[in-house]
């Protein structure tokens, strides 16, 4: 580690805190069986603990314990004179935490990165000449300065732990846990890390317990906790331990807790505590440490939604992947919109018929029943005098395609229905068809409504270990979705508009001799529908735990849209059309974006059900965002207390 120059960057705390713990146990649910077991111990301020212990030996369950994810079920735990018994907020600003995965976006370079994390963390008072001087500081520290401008993806995976732990430094917590981050690295990698912790320690006078396992590197902690099929077996020095167990490396300890019974370990270390007085010493610096402890100040909610925005904004730009999808979706869907559409006649007329009138009806009847009887005429009946079946006939006799066709048993059924004034059979006047640009619009609709969705499935859960350090960092839940609400309503639009605006010019439609809505409304509409797409999304993705889960329900989520558009599925009422009203956006996006043909008498071929203006559509579209938005609030806060507790 590359020494600083100076401690001035270094805040001046109220007192470094030590780590107690008397009689804890944690179970697993209600009626679990215990994970931890009656486990005391004490770290002084300044001391490097490593956690070591086979696989289920219960470090992970001690860690969350100490960071307030997990409630005990019988003792205690202090850091200093603060006692914490499943509250993580107590310990915002007071206990930093580095876990196994990366913290810390990979588009970003490692000062942006850092600058964005320090926004989030430092007390609001701070300025930027403060706050640049701490990241330089930092970075110095822990040995990336050089790598200041460099992208944390380009890292290695040691300089990318280190980012992490400065990111976590940055706060000067007085105490840190670092679970596991050296697991993944190379030997020489790992030995550089440790020794910058132990440094580190005794440079900040900071708690800290690494979880590792790593043995070889755990000899430059200054006490090592050993753990065991949920009990403590050793708390002490190396060198205490391997005269403790009789061996001569820590990795013979191991194969020694397989042999004996656990039980066995755990009386001998009792045994050991008695005779170190390790109980009185603990008592004694408790009593030093009794004044109170205050958390950080953390910064105000719009400081860490301006930051959180920012940040969005700037992963997203800087990844080109990203920009990818952003630029190349929406050209792909209109090269497809006008591959499907570029034939289509949408100035094709269409005659619009009604059903007859009643006097209508009686000529009509009178008609049908000459050209019945004409056709039950014989071949020597046709010539018998003058009358209008014999004359129809003798037409008849020369059409023998037309012939068949009033024989036919569909033209009877035609014109009984016909004649009792149930179907339109009498041309009354001549549009625009409006099928061809309806299909358009439902399929523009429903690309964008794609979009919307995809834009939001992989939002939380592509940087979830980040949302729940932060979150636990104080980072507020409500900041984190009003930031993403913004980001996705910036990438929608820059989607929607070029394409949408592309596309109107191309086709230039029109229906009853009047442009297909004013482009205005249509954009605002499909925007809004879409944002109503990426709260689901957003919703499904604070829920699922990885990218090709949240992307599996993309199918589910379609099919709706699809079938309740008002294009597949007539809706005139009744569930299914209150069920569409609630939860589908594609149907108030297609009803308030298209023209309407209204006919005095039933039409089917042009009824979609019941009529909306744009206002209405736009009314009901923005209703349903704010309440998927605040959905996927709630399943966000509700996500990351149930990650915590359970």
């Amino acid at each position: 580690m590359t020494s600083t120059s100076t401690d001035a960057s270094a805040p001046s705390l109220p007192g470094n805190l030590s780590l107690k713990v008397e009689g804890l146990a944690v179970s697993a649910g209600n009626s679990g069986p215990e994970l931890l077991k009656d486990i005391s111990l004490s770290v002084k301020p300044g001391e490097f603990v490593c956690v070591l212990g086979p696989s289920g030996a219960g470090k992970t369950t001690l860690v969350r314990t100490l960071l307030g994810q997990l409630t005990p079920s019988k003792g205690e735990i202090r850091f200093g004179s603060l006692r914490v018994s499943g509250d993580s907020e107590l310990l915002n600003g007071l206990i930093g935490y580095v876990p196994q995965k990366e913290i810390v976006h990979d588009e970003l370079p490692v000062g942006r990165a850092l600058k964005y994390a320090a926004k989030l963390r430092l007390p609001p008072s701070m300025s930027r000449k403060e706050i640049a001087e701490r990241i330089r500081a930092i970075e110095k520290d822990v040995g990336i300065d050089h790598r200041h401008d460099t992208p944390v993806g380009n890292l290695s995976g040691g300089e990318s732990k280190r980012v992490s732990l400065a990111v976590e430094l940055l706060s000067f917590p007085r105490i840190l846990i670092v679970d596991e981050a050296t697991s993944s690295l190379d030997p020489a990698s790992d030995a550089r890390i440790m020794h910058l912790l132990a440094e580190y320690a005794k440079k900040y006078s900071i708690t800290l317990l690494c979880i590792t396992h790593h043995l070889e590197n755990a000899k430059l902690a200054d006490r090592l906790l050993i753990l065991a099929s949920g009990h403590l077996v050793w708390s002490g020095g190396v060198k205490e331990a391997l005269d403790h167990f009789g061996v001569h490396r820590l990795s013979q300890i191991y194969l020694l807790l397989e042999d004996l019974p656990v039980e066995q370990w755990v009386g001998l270390h009792k045994v050991f505590q008695l005779q170190e007085g390790e109980a009185a010493d603990a008592e004694k610096d408790t009593q030093i440490e009794a004044k109170p402890i205050q958390g950080a100040m953390r910064p105000g909610w719009f400081r860490q939604f301006s930051a959180l925005l920012q940040r969005g904004l700037e992963v997203l730009f800087r990844d080109r992947r990203s920009l990818a999808f952003l630029i190349g979706v929406p050209l792909v869907m209109v090269a497809f919109a006008y591959m499907g559409f570029a034939k289509e006649r949408f100035g094709q007329k269409a005659t619009l018929s009604r059903p007859l009138e009643p006097r209508e009806i009686q000529l009509a009847g009178q008609l049908w029943g000459h050209t019945l009887r004409a056709l039950a005429l014989s071949g020597t009946d046709q010539y018998e005098g003058i009358s209008v079946p014999a004359q129809i006939r003798v037409f008849l006799d020369k059409e023998t395609d037309l012939q068949k066709r009033l024989r036919s048993p569909e033209t009877a059924l035609i014109m009984k229905e016909a004649l009792a004034g149930r179907i339109p059979v009498v041309p009354e006047k001549e549009i625009t068809n409006p099928w061809p640009t309806w299909k358009f619009r439902f399929t523009v609709l429903f690309g964008i409504l794609i979009l919307g969705f995809l834009a939001g499935l992989t939002e939380i859960v592509k940087e979830r270990p980040i949302v729940e350090r932060e979150s636990a960092n104080g980072v507020r839940t409500s900041a984190y979705i009003a930031s993403k609400i913004i980001l996705l309503g910036v990438v929608l639009a820059i989607q929607i508009v070029p394409a949408v605006c592309l596309l109107q010019g191309v086709f230039r439609l029109t229906v009853s001799t009047s442009p297909l809505g004013a482009l205005a409304p249509f954009l605002l509409v499909s925007w809004l529908a879409a944002m109503v797409c990426a709260g689901f999304g957003l919703t499904i993705s604070g829920l699922v735990k990885t990218r090709e889960q949240a992307l599996l329900t993309l199918p589910i989520l379609i099919l709706p849209q699809l079938l309740l558009g008002g294009m597949l599925i007539r809706l005139t009422g009744g569930a299914l059309t209150t069920l569409a009203k609630v939860f589908v956006p594609a149907f108030w996006a297609f009803r308030g974006t298209i023209d309407y043909i209204t006919l005095t008498s039933p039409f089917p071929l042009y009824d979609i059900g019941e009529h909306f203006t744009t206002g209405q559509a736009i009314g009901a579209l923005s209703l349903q965002m704010v309440g998927v938005m605040l959905l996927s609030y709630l399943v966000v806060l509700l996500s990351l207390h149930r990650r915590f507790k359970k």
